[in-house]
């Protein structure tokens, strides 16, 4: 779904849920700024709107905790990026945490398709490092024409990736359509460990990420 923004009287966009949530993270919306979509009946004002980032700023180190280590205060800072967007983050079993994101369930009569985003990160507190590792999972079934477009930038192992798709049944309507950018929460979190000192790595292998 498309956003548009309006600020300080200048009107822009349209935004996916993943920019608004990288441009809170990095301080550039506020909650008395305005956003609009097609199922809005009027101009909102980003804190009204329940679980919309914008009003969250990470730029600044998080306090470090009296009764916890520098990393348990680091994973609480992440915990709470959960708050403002559209990624689930949870602790991990074999990892520090994991993040979700159904990024589209799309169903019609002649076929199906789902789009899911995973990720993880391992805290090594001796490297002062995150290890970052994600994922896009995609599943289709069918009979449906697409079209998108895919954008990729490499340096060394680091990956960024866009993806923009849109999806029609035999019959020409719109079934599915979505935008998807990979970097938005992985920059909010690199932010926030840059401002306690930390650095971020992301790593091709699920294992470098793991226990």
């Amino acid at each position: 779904m498309d956003w548009h923004l309006y600020q300080n009287g200048v009107q822009s966009g349209p935004f996916s849920e993943q920019e608004l949530f990288k441009m809170g993270a990095e301080g550039r919306i506020g909650a008395s700024d305005l956003v609009w979509n097609q199922t809005l009946t009027d101009w909102t004002a980003v804190g009204k709107i329940s679980g919309l980032v914008g009003s969250r700023q990470v730029s600044s180190a998080p306090a470090q905790s009296s009764g916890g280590s520098e990393k348990d205060t680091i994973m609480q800072a992440i915990l709470s990026l959960s708050e403002a967007g559209p990624f689930k983050i949870v602790r991990g079993s074999d990892t520090d945490l994991e993040i979700s994101n159904e990024v589209t369930n799309s169903s019609w009569y002649t076929g199906k398709k789902t789009v899911n985003y995973a990720a993880r990160i391992l805290l090594n507190e001796q490297e002062k490092t995150a290890y970052y590792w994600e994922m896009l999972k995609e599943t289709s079934s069918g009979l449906s024409f697409s079209m998108g477009i895919q954008k990729k930038k490499i340096k060394g192992i680091e990956v960024f990736q866009q993806s923009r798709e849109r999806g029609y049944a035999p019959g020409g309507e719109l079934v599915y359509d979505y935008q998807f950018d990979y970097g938005s929460l992985r920059d909010a979190v690199k932010q926030l460990l840059q401002s306690s000192g930390w650095k971020l790595k992301t790593v091709i292998m699920k294992g470098k990420a793991s226990y």
